[in-house]
């Protein structure tokens, strides 16, 4: 699934967001499986490193911040 994944979507979405291009190297859930989102292709995208690392650091905020409520 990664390697289709990639060969479909080479480069990280979130990068070409904002005009640059680099390699997607992370299969991401667009919607985390934790809040809700589904584990098919509808919901995946390809990331590089850093913008996954972002990504996950911001969704493990929201869920220590669900956890305290």
């Amino acid at each position: 699934m990664r390697a289709a994944l990639f060969a479909r979507e080479p480069l990280c979405t979130e990068c070409s967001k904002h005009g640059r291009v680099t390699l997607a190297t992370e299969r991401d859930h667009i919607k985390p499986l934790a809040e809700g989102g589904a584990d098919d292709d509808s919901n995946i995208q390809g990331l590089c490193h850093s913008c996954h690392e972002s990504k996950s650091h911001a969704e493990a905020l929201r869920g220590r911040h669900r956890a305290r409520r």
